[in-house]
């Protein structure tokens, strides 16, 4: 009789698998052994050479699946796997030298004499095998009445399907914590979040390039995005939807486009994103501040804007550290002048000279408290805040 190997890569064989992997009984080994006709001393040594062999794959395939998780399979908003395959399927394919290698132990242990009639129909080797789901014959002698080479192959037999079912517990492990965020769209939304920084901050050169050249950034994605918000979804539910969904560079083009569209409407400059990267909130209440900076009177000697002031006003922006002090003035300068401010800045020396004496706290923690409570009290005043806020 021949038997079915055939089995559906999806989370129910998967778990069936499992209970069938922790059929160890001694009772179902020494009948299995009769039932496959695997008596002779040379024929027990094969078979106990093929699971070794066999174990060997199956523990590679584990630390491929644990290298997996641990770089972040579960956590990765867009993987390169799941475009064409479900996760079971994907992580099934990952482990198919234990899945094959394990139905044909089982088929091994299957019985070997042709069934009567005529029947086409191949019954599946899980139902059929004696460590599988088929029924066996409890035996009036124990291991230790066979011979060595006999308790040595049960032991590699027990040993493979414990390897067997560590691989599949760390499956659907897997696909249970992916299930798990597919189902809370607060969860998938943080992994969107989290992907997205990672994303933005590994394209700011092509973002920048892109803005400057005007360049066409609509895509399908985006357009089903929009579409989806018509319909009054949340982002937390797009999320859901797209979880594992996207590969790698659908992910990027969806986020490298909104936020090159994105950065067109609120007409974020270069400069600024050199500033304050990608925190469009912060641009916008840097914006708002030193628009209104006038109201704080913040005039020194000689009608400029003293350099303590600078120097708090500066750490209150919290600037990119990346970029120093210069650029942050001459931005500032710029920005101020443009916007109708009456006062003339300090030279940069006397803002470096303050900046040290922050760094040294040579400038008392309460007057920068009250500088930065002063500060957030002017952008609470005149920036109003955008639907996304709310």
């Amino acid at each position: 009789m021949s038997y079915d190997l055939h089995i559906d890569k999806t989370e129910e064989e998967l778990s069936q698998l499992r209970d069938v992997y922790g059929n160890s009984e001694v009772d179902r080994f020494t009948d299995g052994l009769e039932a496959g006709r695997i008596t002779s001393e040379e024929k027990v040594i094969e078979f106990t050479n093929y699971i070794r062999n066999s174990d060997g794959l199956t523990q590679l395939e584990y630390t491929r699946l644990k290298k997996l998780k641990d770089e972040g399979f579960v956590e990765k908003f867009a993987t390169n796997y799941n475009k064409r395959y479900s996760t079971c399927h994907m992580l099934m394919n990952k482990m198919r030298s234990g899945i094959s290698r394990g139905l044909h132990m089982l088929e091994r242990l299957c019985e070997k004499k042709r069934s009567r009639g005529n029947s086409n129909s191949k019954r599946r080797v899980i139902d059929s095998s004696k460590m599988g789901k088929g029924p066996y014959t409890p035996s009036l002698w124990g291991l230790e009445y066979h011979k060595e080479s006999v308790r040595t192959l049960y032991n590699e037999i027990v040993c493979y399907e414990r390897h067997l079912k560590a691989c599949i517990d760390l499956c659907l492990g897997i696909i249970e914590e992916v299930e798990y965020i597919r189902a809370n769209p607060v969860e998938a939304y943080d992994k969107h979040k989290k992907s997205r920084r990672v994303v933005l901050q590994n394209n700011r050169s092509v973002i920048r390039r892109f803005i400057d050249m005007n360049a066409d950034m609509e895509n399908d994605l985006m357009k089903k995005v929009e579409a989806w918000k018509q319909e009054k979804k949340s982002m937390e539910e797009i999320s859901a939807l797209l979880y594992h969904k996207l590969d790698e560079n659908e992910y990027n083009d969806w986020v490298i486009s909104e936020e090159v569209m994105a950065a067109r409407r609120q007409g974020i400059t270069n400069q600024e994103r050199a500033l304050w990267g990608d925190d469009k909130q912060q641009v916008m209440r840097c914006r708002t501040a030193y628009s209104h900076i006038d109201e704080l009177n913040p005039g020194g000697q000689e009608g400029r804007i003293g350099g303590k002031f600078l120097a708090m006003l500066h750490k209150w922006s919290k600037v990119n550290a990346s970029r120093g002090l210069e650029y942050w003035l001459t931005y500032f300068t710029d920005f101020y002048t443009t916007n109708g401010g009456k006062l003339a800045p300090v030279k940069l020396g006397a803002l470096k000279r303050c900046s040290t004496q922050i760094l040294k706290e040579e400038i008392a923690k309460k007057e920068i408290e009250n500088f930065n409570q002063k500060m957030d009290n002017l952008v609470r005043k005149y920036m109003a805040k955008s639907p996304e806020q709310e």
